[in-house]
């Protein structure tokens, strides 16, 4: 770009033009151009703006005080590097409140903020941002979901009504059904901003929106044969949401665990069956919840609505939240506006549509009694030498064994002592206070996740008729999953939540470019070069690399003296290296904070985290000692021991030839929780790689949770994390602006100079007749022909041109 071709932009800039300017508070402003100067000369602009207030902004009306002014300087030159660049402007009134943001004439930052707020402002809490559908939480009821709501967007094409998940959920609907592929419809977004809500509508849109009786008929099933799946698809909410949501800070029922489910059509694409998988349960909210926060929402449906034939026997007579640590300790038992005893009969009801009978409730109810009793199990030890110990009269820990009906002696002993094997003797030692605090709180979390995944197995089961093997005529995936986390104190589940949102970016970002490239070829556009978006390949492999985060981090959860600070002090050898680094290695994402040891800190593609090294070993290891696991295993009680029949993740074997050739065979080696989320999440990225994937980009406008409120600068900040801005960024870098020919030249030949005597197009008109008419007004209205293209079927625009055309008209 010449300083010649920066005065066609400053022409832009008329008196009374507005503008954005950053602001601490509101993260953008809108500013009226009061002065402009223009030195061609000297090659210098300089501009003076008057901040509006809203109401200006909106209505135009006086200023009722002394406005605030902001100074614009630059010289051509500085303009032309890019140094310094021009206030981002605003769109034309007509805009206002758009649904699609690609539409807008100025696409930048501020503009895509303002439009979200101003359609947030007349409760419209969905907007089109090109694929993406951007949904704001409204923290209220709106009168969106109705059967008559659904049943309108059934069969229509996107952009046919107003924007909403139900015309992403059909538009991958008739994807699947047009084109013969699979689908994937991608809701994320942090904490509060909806993704439950939005996939639970989702589900139930797939479940009734494209009933058919006649599609029914299965082998002579009836309509019933089918209605079932979608019943059952329906119940496995309450259930996952009871035994996997918790409250937090952030959000009253905040799913804890990622959620990806398989809903399968047969070849006459109604729904045949369904498959869940699920992604890391937190299991450490079981044992600890921090201030205002609860455990899993189904202890306290049990403490508030257990039958009163079964409170006795489990030990729960007269008792609430306060009277179990692992319930009290956040201090907060209860959520407004909700109740647990409402809430346990809804789980209950759920249970009884996916398969669990009564029995089996009641079976369920106890082990989760156990857990809360295991928490309360008091350990002593004076000191280091003699150990803990446990009284023999401790009611809860009688209460467990019998709860659980395991052998109390044993229990006992292997929850404060350890054992050592060697090659020829077996060694018992003491364990201190501490330590079996850590077994007991282990062995809570240990019988927690394989309930769950129990849960999950028979809902599956359930789901697919047994048949869970199965391949599916085709399928719709809805994958509901933990947004980027960024607390006061990140361990290694924001770890493993931020490693798996930077694997859903990357594919986000290649997914857009490709979409991008695929347009312009389609059009046939000449000589265009795409400027690279920021790949985060290098962030990825600093944690899954050969010697990244997680290898080094299995590597010392592998040592008998492994410890966190070791873990840390490898990291800062491996990736804080002096000097200069190239910013497209793994070291330019990781920093070695200043100040504080066995922290460190990853350069997310969101924000930069520091992450708290404590604790990293222990959940990565998640084991529970042989000996106790091996009580629980020779349980009495039917469902304990089914729940922990479950398969073991693979074991990797141990073995090795020694110098002499002689071949020692360790134990095999129980993969580490990491380990496991990386397979897991590998294997998540291959499904959705083989799909066509859809984004609901879930956005919490207010920490309060207060309806219809709005925080820019929160909003903003979740913009930049969840990849709306980027696919502006990516789109920009092109061509984002474009109209089909006959369109552009219907509202723009009246730039041609009034020596052109073009003929008007008619139907005869060839498209080669269109296109030279275009560029023929495109060669009009700019000097440089690189800020257009003339495809096979529309005109394309550098960012920024389609409005200074606008501006010439």
């Amino acid at each position: 770009m010449s300083a010649g071709s920066i005065l066609p932009e400053l022409k832009v800039y008329a008196k009374g033009a507005k503008a954005f300017f950053a602001d601490d508070e509101l993260a953008w402003v809108q500013a009226e151009l009061k002065e402009k100067s223009v030195d061609e000369a000297a090659g210098t602009v300089s501009m003076t703006f008057e901040r509006l207030t809203p109401a200006q902004a909106q209505e135009g009306e006086a200023q009722a005080e002394e406005p605030t002014q902001y100074r614009f300087e630059a010289t051509f030159d500085e303009l032309v590097k890019k140094t310094k660049v021009l206030p981002p402007l605003c769109n034309p009134p007509i805009l206002e409140g758009i649904d699609d943001l690609t539409n807008l004439s100025h696409l930048n930052e501020p503009a895509v903020l303002h439009n979200l707020q101003v359609r947030y402002a007349m409760h419209n809490i969905y907007t089109y941002s090109g694929i993406v559908l951007v949904a704001l939480n409204p923290f209220a009821r709106v009168p969106l979901y109705s059967q008559d709501t659904l049943e309108a967007y059934a069969g229509r094409m996107r952009g046919e009504l107003e924007p909403h998940l139900f015309a992403i959920s059909e538009d991958a609907f008739q994807g699947m059904v047009r084109d013969k592929k699979n689908q994937t419809i991608i809701v994320s977004g942090e904490s509060g901003a909806g993704k439950t809500m939005s996939a639970k509508y989702i589900m139930r849109y797939f479940a009734s929106a494209h009933e058919d009786g006649a599609l029914r008929a299965k082998s002579g099933g009836g309509s019933s044969a089918i209605s079932r799946v979608e019943e059952q698809i329906l119940a496995t909410n309450p259930v996952l949401e009871s035994f996997g949501n918790a409250k937090t800070t952030r959000n009253d029922n905040s799913s804890r665990f990622g959620k990806f489910l398989e809903i399968r059509f047969n070849e006459r694409h109604a729904i045949e069956a369904a498959f869940i998988r699920t992604y890391l349960l937190e299991r450490s909210r079981l044992v600890y919840q921090p201030a205002t926060e609860r455990n899993y929402h189904v202890f306290y449906q049990l403490l508030a609505a257990v039958p009163d034939d079964q409170r006795e026997r489990l030990g729960l007579k007269d008792c609430s939240w306060q009277s179990f640590a692992y319930t009290s300790q956040g201090g907060s038992g209860e959520i407004a506006g909700v109740d647990d005893a409402v809430e346990f009969r809804t789980t209950s009801e759920a249970l009884r549509v996916i398969g669990f009978s009564d029995a089996q409730q009641a079976q369920i109810n106890a082990l989760l009694a156990s857990l809360l009793h295991v928490g309360n199990i008091e350990m002593h030890g004076a000191s280091e030498r003699l150990g803990a110990s446990i009284a023999d009269d401790d009611a809860a820990c009688a209460r467990v064994v019998e709860l659980m009906g395991i052998d109390g002696t044993l229990f006992r002993k292997w929850l404060t002592k350890k054992q050592i094997v060697t090659r020829s003797e077996k060694i018992v030692s003491n364990l201190t206070r501490a330590q079996a605090l850590v077994v007991r709180d282990s062995v809570a979390k240990f019988v927690y996740a394989h309930l769950f995944d129990f849960i999950v197995r028979t809902i599956n089961r359930s789901l697919t008729g047994g048949d869970i093997g199965g391949s599916p005529a085709s399928f719709i995936g809805v994958l509901d999953i933990y947004g980027f986390e960024h607390f006061e104190h990140n361990s290694f589940e924001q770890f493993c939540i931020n490693y798996a949102n930077e694997k859903l970016q990357q594919n986000f970002n290649r997914h857009v470019f490709k979409l991008e490239q695929e347009e312009y070829q389609r059009e046939q556009l000449a000589n265009w070069t795409f400027v690279d978006f920021q790949d985060n390949q290098p962030c990825i492999d600093l944690i899954e690399g050969k010697l990244g985060v997680l290898a080094l981090l299995d590597e010392e959860s592998r040592l008998q003296q492994g410890s966190d600070r070791t873990f840390a002090e490898k990291l800062y050898k491996q990736f804080a290296v002096p000097g200069r680094v190239d910013p497209k290695t793994p070291a330019a994402f990781f920093r070695k904070p200043r100040f504080g040891a066995d922290a460190f800190t990853i350069r997310h593609y969101a924000h930069d985290v520091e992450y708290e090294a404590e604790g990293f070993i222990e959940k990565n290891k998640d084991t529970v000692p042989d000996e106790i696991q091996n009580v629980l295993r020779a349980s009495t009680d039917s469902l304990l021991a089914a729940v922990l029949a479950a398969n073991e993740p693979e074991a990797q074997p141990a073995a090795a030839q020694s110098s002499v050739g002689r071949i020692s065979v360790r134990a095999a080696r129980k993969p580490t929780l990491g380990a496991v989320f990386k397979h897991s999440l590998v294997s998540l990225m291959e499904t959705i790689e083989a799909t066509e994937s859809h984004y609901i980009r879930c956005i919490k406008p207010n920490e309060a949770k207060q309806a219809w409120l709005w925080d820019a600068q929160m909003v903003l900040a979740q913009l930049r994390a969840c990849g709306v801005l980027e696919t502006i960024r990516i789109s920009c870098a092109g061509y984002p602006s474009r109209l089909p020919i006959p369109d552009f030249i219907h509202r723009y030949r009246v730039l041609l100079p009034a020596a052109d005597s073009s003929p008007p197009m008619t139907p005869a008109s060839s498209v080669a007749d269109y296109r030279q008419l275009a560029e023929r007004i495109l060669r009009a209205a700019f000097s440089e022909s690189d800020r257009f293209q003339v495809g096979l079927t529309k005109v394309f625009f550098r960012a920024g041109m389609l409005a200074l055309i606008e501006k010439q008209r």
